[in-house]
């Protein structure tokens, strides 16, 4: 009977440091989530797997335990923003911070500029695979607006980017858009509505709203470049094409470091279009015409060539497949 309790009460003892970090991890969640209400029940819900021992599966490993919760939580809160991370270096050198790793490896990926390409009939192709910082993409993304400047369509392609800075896809989404344009997406906290963002400076050559563009996504387009596909289709400025995207539209605030050395990110923020009222949170960006993704590309092409052939004399914004 000694031992049989002494067994009951291991993963108790052995779980003291993840116990702790889920009860700041609730408090993170109730004080900082965008939406009060879902966040009171969602850590109220923690609080009480966390007392019941429902988490307590890998209290031998911290990495797979943030594994795990970031897991549990975003299916439990049907938010794929929420994150939870073991990082006890991240304050310093940032070794164990994914968020450093991925601004480490924008050199290998040309800073999210992964293709610029000329297609027959002036047809332009540009594939965006992150959204890194402004500072650390705008060289990129100026040279290759400079490049596809002079085409007479775009094919903008979106899939398996992940996403990134909310200032990056901004001005990328500006770039389609005419200057002094009503603003595309505004955001709103749990206290309420933001203060409308400032149209930013573009710092390369700017595409315009006249020449058709289309937008290819995938399961895999996610955040950011769900913010510029959503909002640039909601304006009739572009047609999408390919599969529904991530559905990611909440926005994250900084990290917040727990005991024990893990960190969680809470989405604090949302964006919505002023012409739906909604945004793209877990429904995703729904294509206009759905290709998969070895057909998206000839998709695009052909709706493209569409427009030129039938719109010489001037393509009409907001057309539809």
């Amino acid at each position: 009977m000694i031992a049989a309790l002494l067994l009951a009460t291991q993963p108790v003892a052995a779980c003291v440091d993840e116990r702790i970090a889920l009860a700041e991890i609730a408090d993170a969640i109730e004080r900082e989530y965008v939406l009060p209400e879902k966040a009171r029940r969602a850590a109220q819900r923690l609080r009480e797997q966390s007392e019941s021992g429902a988490l307590d599966q890998h209290c031998d490993d911290p990495e797979a335990f943030a594994k795990a919760l970031t897991t549990h939580l975003r299916t439990d809160m049907q938010d794929d923003h929420l994150y939870v991370e073991y990082a006890p270096n991240s304050s310093a050198a940032g070794d164990d911070d994914w968020l450093e790793k991925w601004r480490a490896g924008a050199p290998a990926r040309g800073f999210g500029v992964q293709k610029v390409e000329r297609m027959p009939g002036n047809i332009a192709y540009l594939r965006l695979t992150d959204f890194y910082d402004l500072d650390m993409m705008k060289a990129s993304l100026a040279a290759a607006f400079e490049l596809v400047a002079s085409s007479d369509g775009l094919i903008l392609d979106l899939r398996d980017n992940h996403g990134g800075s909310p200032e990056t896809e901004g001005p990328v989404q500006w770039s389609f858009m005419a200057a002094g344009s009503p603003v595309p997406l505004r955001r709103e906290s749990r206290t309420g509505p933001e203060s409308d963002p400032e149209e930013p400076q573009i710092e390369w050559k700017r595409y315009g709203r006249e020449r058709p563009l289309a937008i290819l996504v995938n399961r895999n387009t996610v955040s950011a470049p769900e913010a510029a596909a959503y909002s640039l289709q909601a304006q009739g400025r572009a047609v999408v094409i390919g599969a529904p995207s991530g559905g990611a539209a909440n926005m994250l605030g900084d990290g917040i470091a727990v005991s024990g050395g893990w960190k969680i990110g809470v989405p604090e923020s949302r964006p919505f279009s002023p012409l739906t009222g909604t945004n793209w949170e877990r429904s995703g960006v729904i294509p206009d015409m759905a290709a998969d993704d070895s057909h998206a590309i000839a998709t695009a092409r052909q709706w493209l060539s569409r427009q030129l052939e039938s719109k010489k004399g001037g393509f009409r914004t907001g057309s539809r497949p």
